[in-house]
């Protein structure tokens, strides 16, 4: 099984919650600030306590930084 992109992973969040992808998210995560997207960003998108539209807003933008660094 081939990795999932950052995009299809946020369609997979999107579909089946944060909760089903919590490793991929973990990585994806630490690629964004190894890759210098905003700390806040990840920590909005990897909070248990934050709303779910609000960390689902935070990992799209995550997903467009990620993507225009690439």
């Amino acid at each position: 099984m081939t990795p999932l992109t950052a995009l299809e992973l946020a369609e997979h969040v999107v579909a089946d919650g944060f909760a089903a992808q919590k490793d991929a998210l973990t990585e994806l995560y630490r690629e964004a600030l190894a890759n210098s997207v905003s700390d806040v960003l990840v920590e909005v998108a990897a909070d248990d306590a934050e709303p779910r539209p609000v960390r689902e807003r935070a990992l799209g933008k995550i997903v467009v930084q990620l993507s225009s660094a690439a």
